[in-house]
C-alpha cells in the first residue's frame, strides 16, 4: 500500500514538458524571418515559441522583397481538456510542432501567403 502511495506522490511531483516549434522555409532560402516582430533567423529556421494562436510571420529576402503573413497555431488535441491533464502529468517531453514554407518567386496575392505543411505529407517524404 505505501509503494502505490509513493508511485502516486513521484507521479504527481514529476511534471510533463510541452514545447511548440514553427519551422519556416521559403523557396529560395536565404529570407530573414521575424515572428511577432522578433528576428528569429534565416530561412530555413526553426525556433521555440511560447503561445499559440494567431501570429506575425514577416520574411526580408535581399531578391525578392518583403512578404507578410498572419499565420494559425492551433492547439493540438492533447492540449484539450481532459487530455491536458495527462500531457502535464506524464514525465515526457511532447513537442508540437508546425512547418510553414513560403514560395518568394511568385506574386504576393491576397491570400495566406504561407501555407501550412501537411504532417502526413512529410512522412510520405
Amino acid at each position: 500500500m505505501v509503494h502505490h502511495f509513493l508511485v502516486l506522490i513521484l507521479v504527481l511531483l514529476v511534471e510533463g514538458c510541452y514545447t511548440s516549434v514553427v519551422k519556416v522555409d521559403s523557396n529560395p532560402p536565404g529570407a530573414t524571418v521575424h515572428y511577432d516582430f522578433q528576428p528569429k533567423g534565416i530561412t530555413p529556421v526553426e525556433f521555440k515559441v511560447d503561445y499559440l494562436g494567431t501570429h506575425k510571420l514577416t520574411l526580408d529576402h535581399p531578391d525578392y522583397g518583403r512578404r507578410e503573413a498572419f499565420i494559425d497555431l492551433d492547439s493540438p488535441a492533447y492540449l484539450v481538456f481532459p487530455f491536458d491533464f495527462v500531457t502535464t502529468v506524464i514525465p515526457a517531453n511532447v513537442t508540437d510542432r508546425h512547418s510553414f514554407t513560403f514560395d518568394l518567386t511568385k506574386e504576393p496575392s491576397s491570400d495566406l501567403e504561407a501555407h501550412q505543411d501537411d504532417p502526413e505529407d512529410a512522412k510520405k517524404k
